[in-house]
């Protein structure tokens, strides 16, 4: 994958919150800095994220795509703070790009409305609409084992972070106890996504749209609740998120999702 700021803390130095067309205009402005300096070897330009959906609220970052006509284009990665906001510029050579939107992975659910929600702000030969296309073509093709691999994948470290999570709480490292909580509840649902092909718009969505999922796992949604309301003291919420793995591995047997080996044969 190719990543805000309203009105910052005084200990930083206070700036007004950008508009929706100053992020706009900014991104322009970088946009057409990049063509004077590369020319012929940008293919495209565009704005992803929520500035490119129009839901951009303080605090989101301005999120650049940066397509090349090849690694020979040397358009360097950039995330930087300017004027109160952070510029997150990635740049990708237009092969790579296409090939990566074709693929299913563990952040497929993140990774999938970047492919196909763009913003143009240089794009003279349609390559966004190509990159869209190509996504959807593929996903379309891919075949359910390749979703349940990569939820597979989700699962075990969703099973990690939880098992983390139960031995931070024990020893009373309540700081360690919540960040492993809120790495699990990103990645159950990111398995909630993989298994039911659910594309999300950011992590923020993602955790409300597993929560709510009419098609989520049996048993998931209540716990699950729990460990994302922010009344739940570490201890419930260290207790709702072995709840909402039970669900997940009960799902995971029923859907064929990949996760455990019953052989050390599995590792060679």
């Amino acid at each position: 994958m190719i990543g805000p700021a309203g009105p910052l803390s005084s200990g930083f130095g206070s700036l007004p919150a950008m508009t929706h067309e100053e992020r706009l205009a900014l991104a322009r402005e970088l946009t057409a800095r990049l063509l004077d300096r590369h020319g012929d070897g940008l293919v495209a330009v565009g704005l992803y994220g929520s500035v490119a959906r129009g839901d951009d609220r303080d605090g989101d970052d301005l999120d650049l795509a940066v397509v090349t006509a090849g690694p020979e284009v040397e358009v360097p990665d950039r995330a930087l703070r300017h004027r109160g906001v952070v510029v997150d510029l990635g740049a990708i050579p237009a092969d790579a790009y296409l090939d990566e939107a074709g693929q299913v992975g563990p952040t497929w659910p993140l990774a999938a409305d970047q492919y196909t929600r763009h913003l143009a702000l240089h794009d003279p030969g349609g390559f966004f609409h190509q990159l869209a296309h190509a996504h959807e073509m593929a996903m379309e093709a891919a075949p359910e084992s390749a979703f349940l691999a990569a939820a597979g994948y989700d699962l075990v470290q969703f099973l990690s972070w939880e098992g983390k999570a139960r031995g931070a709480e024990l020893h009373s490292d309540l700081p360690g106890a919540m960040l492993a909580v809120r790495e699990a509840a990103l990645l159950a649902a990111l398995v909630v996504g993989l298994a039911t092909r659910t594309a999300y718009r950011n992590a923020a969505h993602a955790l409300t749209a597993a929560a709510f999922a009419s098609d989520a796992p049996p048993g998931f949604a209540e716990p699950y609740r729990r460990v994302l309301s922010p009344g739940t003291d570490p201890a419930g919420a260290v207790i709702s998120l072995g709840r909402a793995g039970d669900a997940l591995v009960a799902w995971a047997g029923q859907l064929g999702i990949p996760f455990e080996a019953e052989d050390l044969d599995a590792f060679l």
